[in-house]
């Protein structure tokens, strides 16, 4: 049994728009998967800069209710920053 030209041609146009829609699937697939990688590291470093912050506050004696002093705030700054950009590093890594 021949095929025609005509018929290879819309199978070969077939086999192409069905590899773009299976690419397309696994692009989004993985950028599903590092944006889930991405918020994990970001709730960790949240959570430890937290503790930081709690820690700096019970060593300065400053309760929860207190004002937070300027040199407090300084080092949330500092260490706000450091997350940031650990954050970043983690990101640009992944790409």
């Amino acid at each position: 049994m021949t095929t025609s030209a005509a018929q290879l041609k819309r199978e070969k146009k077939a086999a192409a728009i069905k590899a773009r829609i299976d690419g397309k699937i696994a692009a989004a697939e993985r950028r599903e998967l590092e944006e889930k990688k991405y918020r994990t590291k970001a709730d960790k470093e949240h959570q430890a800069l937290q503790e930081k912050i709690a820690s700096a506050r019970k060593a300065m004696g400053i309760r929860k209710n207190e004002e937070t002093s300027a040199s407090l705030r300084r080092l949330i700054t500092e260490w706000e920053n450091e997350m940031m950009l650990r954050l970043w590093e983690h990101r640009r890594a992944m790409m």
